[in-house]
């Protein structure tokens, strides 16, 4: 294209500017009866209808499903990229979001869930149901009444895509559906029709990191073939003691980290050692009498920014037995400090964490 006619185009996209883009432009006509009826798309500058009144709503025209919604919950399992099609509030959101899913799935046969406020981690403020965050999240409070801590909502989510362009082809299909229970149901926006206010998302249970597929890290996989990989461990979580990783402060005036340093900090970074350290300590935790005594394995595990050691194999986030363990470890922390035991004594105090962590992650990461 020569400039002349680049020119003559940017000067036409500028003339087709919408009227409500320019300040100080006169709201557009109203939209006809006929056009909302009809659920056709509103031009631009045009009016929209102003929602209905609270007691302008009608009542369901059709009864809605008793049925046990728990078949219906959306799990991890699901997804991991998905359509959000509907989103209902109030008192019977529940029983909506269970008709719009099992219509979807019926007559559309397309996977639908149901997706309540209450029951996704750290949301669950009503009393009589146990919040569902990790112990490590703050904890629901259900101390003021009630009234004041629930809020209803559900929402309706379709699709099993692996893939985001999956989930795209998958939103075209839904914004055309117009169910027949939405029809029945109260409304205030009467002109929106069906399900074409749909959007893509992502199941909420699915963590950001397993969205994605990547690459495998040659080298941290390299640095954990030993024997003592985390990796071999035969439970599902494991008890951290100990951490080796590089420097770090909240001091900007530090000297470590300045003028010398820098010329050649490899050299002098605790990272240069970490390796090493941890597999040490290991060694020396795997052979000490008293740690023996617990009957618990001894692994490590190493990144590009630090080396664990970990002691343990338990098959639950909430073991007893890991309590027991970790128990038993604090009361050991400053005893095997000592030079004189037999193996020597431990260069390093160990610190029992307070929550146990999950090995699964750590082993889905390490398969190359």
């Amino acid at each position: 294209m020569n400039k002349p006619i680049a020119a003559l185009a940017v000067l036409g996209t500028m003339a087709a500017t919408p009227a409500w883009a320019q300040p100080g432009s006169p709201a557009g006509p109203a939209p006809r009866a006929a056009d909302v009826a009809q659920g056709h798309i509103f031009p631009n500058a045009s009016m929209l209808p102003e929602p209905a009144k609270e007691d302008e709503l009608k009542a369901h025209a059709v009864p809605l499903p008793d049925d046990p919604i728990e078949p219906w919950l959306l799990t991890k399992e699901a997804g991991p990229f998905m359509v959000l099609a509907k989103t209902f509030r109030g008192p019977d959101s529940e029983r909506m979001a269970l008709a719009l899913a099992k219509e979807l799935k019926m007559r559309h046969n397309l996977p639908a869930y149901v997706l309540r406020t209450k029951d996704f981690p750290g949301k669950s403020n009503i009393r009589g149901i146990p919040p569902t965050a990790d112990p490590a999240v703050v904890q629901a409070n259900v101390k003021s009444p009630e009234k004041y801590r629930t809020y209803d909502e559900a929402a309706v989510l379709v699709g099993n895509m692996k893939t985001e362009k999956d989930s795209v082809a998958l939103l075209h299909q839904v914004k055309k559906i117009k169910p027949d229970c939405l029809n029945s149901m109260p409304k205030f926006y009467t002109w929106r029709e069906g399900l074409s206010t749909a959007i893509r998302t992502t199941n909420p249970y699915v963590p950001a990191q397993h969205l994605y597929q990547h690459k495998h890290d040659e080298l941290v996989v390299k640095m954990n073939r030993g024997p003592r990989s985390v990796a071999n461990c035969p439970g599902h979580y494991t008890l951290q003691v100990a951490q080796f990783s590089g420097r770090s402060t909240f001091n900007i005036n530090d000297k470590s980290f300045k003028d010398e340093w820098f010329k050649n900090p490899l050299n002098k970074s605790p990272l240069a050692t970490a390796h090493d350290d941890a597999e040490q300590l290991a060694d020396k935790l795997a052979k000490d009498p008293d740690i023996q005594k617990l009957r618990q394995p001894v692994f490590v595990y190493h990144d590009r920014t630090s080396s664990r050691v970990f002691i343990g194999a338990f098959q639950q986030q909430m073991d007893p037995q890991a309590v027991d363990v970790r128990d038993e470890l604090l009361k050991l922390a400053v005893p095997i400090l000592n030079e004189k035991r037999s193996t020597g004594g431990m260069d390093k105090l160990i610190v029992p964490a307070g929550v146990l962590t999950d090995v699964d992650q750590i082993r889905k990461s390490l398969e190359g």
